[in-house]
């Protein structure tokens, strides 16, 4: 018989909310598809400034290395890294940080949804 405690539910439920609170599975990102946005990449010219693990030309070095992306907590370092402000970051990031580097590159929210897809699984 397997006896459980308060504090076994407890804990069961801290360790779900935190899983589920830095998930960065691509299928998190409703409607998004992650090999059209490795295509909207190379669309959008992202590698002309990042470099972009599975993006076999995107080397650039003007803006941060986007390795290990999905992982991330923080996009530009103080946007909380959920899916609506990728994509909302995608399509428009001075709307965001006025202050930003990267430029707004008139990508639409379907693509940006894609592109976020893709980054997820980075």
């Amino acid at each position: 018989m397997i006896r459980v405690t308060a504090l076994t539910l407890a804990a069961a439920a801290v360790v779900l909310c935190l899983g589920a609170c830095g998930s960065t599975d691509a299928s998190s990102v409703a409607g998004g598809d992650a090999a059209r946005g490795r295509t909207m990449i190379l669309e959008y010219g992202c590698g002309t400034c990042h470099v972009i693990p599975g993006v076999r030309t995107a080397r650039g070095d003007v803006g941060p290395s986007l390795s290990g992306f999905g992982s991330r907590r923080l996009i530009a370092g103080e946007i909380p890294n959920t899916d609506e402000n990728l994509i909302r970051w995608i399509v428009d990031p001075p709307a965001l940080e006025p202050k930003t580097g990267m430029p707004d590159m008139n990508v639409p929210r379907v693509a940006a949804r894609d592109i976020a897809a893709f980054l997820r699984t980075r």
